[in-house]
């Protein structure tokens, strides 16, 4: 038999199959609601501390496994640091933490972190992955995006004032039309809207077909990131596996067909109506107004200056008809053109603060249904559709689309409303998996048919009616998940263990993780000494205005920076080259989970790179501007890389790389002063480059070290 009909074969039976329980009279797992679970009896009852840890231990015990031991508290630290913040901590707060002995010294790191303005940033990064937050179109015409980043800002904030995630999925969805009741004081919902903008479009295409394109990436994004459905596969025909209907999709689609999408692209040939902006900020319209009259001031002068110009130019050329009048007259022409000119330098100086824009959505002024779009052929219409949700579960009935609304609103309850299985369930799971590196549920943007099964169904709407119950605060189910046992396990390998569960999906142990690229790239800024802390607040884009990228400058596109990753410019196709080195989301598409790959150009990049190169140069100047000697020198190095000091045998090779590595260059001719910094610096670079430095693992084979 060949292997095409071998495949068709395959294919067949699953796709039977799938039909087969989707059409049966039981509810898939995920569209079912979530039930209050027992919490389990265990037979170590003593070493659980959370309600989790009962779940956890429950089926291990089934299994007849054990956890390992706990991880030491210099792994820990570093790994709630990085979890928490995304960066290392400081070596004053690993020795703070050793000597807290009580109890709740971990709660107390816990607490700090989640309060930390650094917070924001490190989790409001893992919603932009879902988002696929970028700063310019992709596709074919790739214009910038130059007013994103407020969407980006506003992310950030909600996370560091632990916005109710219910809320914040609502103002993703419809912040502009949320009633004065459900906004927050202190932020401008419209700018949450930006969900709905900052996807890829394809600018060269026309009329129905570029709506539709705008709407299926609405839909595809809404419906993955909140639901963890594909939805969008139900475009053209009935999705093959999920009981989705196309009328479903177009139920939804008809709500985005009658809402305006603001992208703010420029009028060029390329672009398809090009839509609005949101103007926003304290006293927005004055500060418009303010703006306006001063461009029309700069505008009149440089038409005054360019008329004076063009007199003097004639007057210049008269030649042997110059009188003493003439003369007189050019002398004039000369001073005025010179006093214009320092008046328009003067205005362009003395500029008002430019108006605050931001990509969004607002209602369409003539909402209605829509059609199937049979095949995908936007010529080819079926019948109308009502503007409503999936069919797939049931929801509050109450939850109706207002005919006069684009029914957003609605839209938003309806994804929030606590009888929706998935909304709640879906977002424990992302938290789970950047907690752990793996989701209770593998597949974090599919819980439909075939994604896969929970390995902890009961722990999953444990945590889902815990979510819901304490007002869907984040920083809560986080804190839950931190302070339990099962967090706070060693990473160490057990062979009784791997054999009955190699993939460690029962929570044997704290599976080793590698740090992802902002998290590596703020890392070695920190560690060097040059991160800047402070928050970020615009982007270079904005400042190139409306271009199409191809005709920028690389060093414009992306600036040197020594700001958090988090605000680095992402510009679809021309991300930052250690971005893109090292698994960086795809900015174009909805990233529950990253690659993670190992390939030689990570080695070469870690080894050649001048970004490493500098801050190891740093970090050797670092050292040696502290006042002590060679082996404390390299004790502070470990602990502000790894957080843990030295092992006698590391101490001892240590200072053996960097006394050899100084006697060559010396033997070079090089300057004693240069061969002690480069000496330094290369013992920097190598704990840079080193797998300890890249990864939370907790190898528990420290315990004999320098201290």
């Amino acid at each position: 038999m060949s292997r095409v009909c071998c495949f068709i074969i395959v294919v067949l039976t699953l796709t039977a199959l799938t039909q087969s329980a989707v059409n049966s009279d039981e509810k898939h797992w995920s569209f079912q609601l979530p039930n209050r679970p027992e919490i389990p009896n265990v037979k170590d009852a003593a070493w659980c501390r959370t309600p989790v840890d009962r779940f956890v231990l429950a089926r291990l015990e089934e299994e007849a496994l054990w956890p390992v031991r706990d991880a030491n508290r210099r792994a820990l630290i570093r790994r709630a640091y990085f979890d928490l913040i995304g960066l290392p901590p400081e070596p004053a707060a690993v020795e703070a933490f050793l000597e807290d002995r009580s109890p709740a010294a971990f709660e107390r790191v816990v607490g700090r972190l989640l309060a930390s303005p650094q917070f924001g940033e490190r989790w409001g990064r893992h919603w932009l992955d879902v988002a696929r937050y970028a700063e310019s179109t992709g596709k074919e015409f790739n214009f910038t995006y130059p007013h994103a980043w407020p969407y980006r800002d506003y992310v950030i904030g909600a996370f560091n004032e632990d916005k109710p995630y219910d809320h914040f999925v609502r103002e993703q969805i419809a912040g502009d039309i949320l009633s004065t009741t459900e906004k927050p004081p202190g932020d401008d919902p419209r700018i949450a809207t930006g969900f709905l903008a900052i996807g890829p479009k394809r600018l060269d295409s026309g009329g129905d077909g570029f709506r539709l394109d705008l709407v299926d990436d609405q839909i595809d994004t809404t419906t993955q990131a909140i639901l963890g459905l594909t939805v969008a596969c139900a475009r053209c025909h009935d999705h093959k596996f999920d009981p989705i209907p196309t009328e479903d999709y177009y139920a939804l689609a008809g709500i985005y067909l009658s809402t305006e999408t603001l992208y703010g692209t420029i009028k060029q040939k390329y672009s398809n109506n090009p839509a609005g902006l949101i103007l926003f900020g304290p006293d927005a319209q004055q500060r418009l107004e303010a703006f306006q009259a001063h461009e029309q001031k700069i505008a009149d002068l440089s038409d005054e200056l360019n008329q004076v110009k063009s007199e003097l130019e004639k007057l210049q050329k008269a030649g042997e008809q110059q009188d003493e009048m003439h003369e007189v007259r050019v002398v004039d022409l000369k001073q005025k053109v010179e006093t214009l000119g320092c008046d328009l330098l003067a205005l362009e100086e003395n500029k008002p603060p430019r108006p605050l824009y931001a990509m969004g959505a607002k209602e369409g002024k003539h909402p209605q249904d829509s059609h199937v779009v049979i095949n995908g052929n936007s010529s080819d219409q079926g019948g109308l559709v009502p503007r409503g949700f999936l069919t797939a579960f049931d929801v509050d009935d109450s939850i109706q689309v207002n005919p006069m609304q684009s029914g957003r609103l609605a839209l938003a309850r309806w994804l929030t409303s606590h009888s929706n299985p998935l909304t709640a369930r879906v977002m424990v799971n992302r938290i789970w998996y950047h907690l752990f590196g793996r989701g209770l549920v593998d597949s974090l943007n599919n819980f439909g048919t075939l994604g896969r099964r929970p390995t902890h169904p009961q722990l999953l709407d444990f945590l889902a009616i815990e979510f819901m119950d304490h007002g869907w605060s984040i920083k809560q189910m986080i804190r839950m998940i931190v302070l339990s046992h099962v967090y706070q396990l060693s990473s160490e390998f057990s062979a009784m263990n791997e054999a009955a569960d190699p993939d460690d999906l029962l929570r044997w142990r704290v599976s080793p993780r590698r740090l992802d690229v902002e998290a590596l790239r703020d890392a070695m800024l920190a560690i060097s000494g040059q991160l800047d802390i402070n928050a970020s607040h615009g982007s270079p884009v904005t400042e190139l205005g409306d271009q199409l990228v191809r005709r920028i400058a690389l060093d414009k596109l992306i600036p040197p920076s020594n700001r958090r990753s988090v605000y680095l410019p992402i510009v679809r196709n021309y991300e930052p080259e250690m971005l893109e080195r090292f698994d960086f989301a795809a900015s174009s598409l909805v990233i529950g989970r990253r690659a993670v790959t190992t390939v030689p150009a990570q080695a070469l990049y870690l080894l050649n790179s001048d970004f490493v190169r500098e801050q190891s140069d740093r970090a050797a100047r670092r050292l040696l501007a502290e006042n002590l000697d060679d082996p404390d020198r390299v004790v502070l190095a470990y602990v502000l890389t790894l957080s843990r000091r030295p092992t006698d045998a590391e101490l001892r090779e240590a200072l053996l790389f960097v006394r050899e590595v100084a006697e060559s260059l010396a033997e070079q001719g090089k300057n004693p002063s240069q061969t002690r910094v480069a000496a330094w610096a290369g013992f920097c670079q190598a704990l840079l480059a080193s797998a300890e430095f890249r990864y939370l693992i907790d190898p528990g084979v420290h315990e004999t070290t320098s201290e």
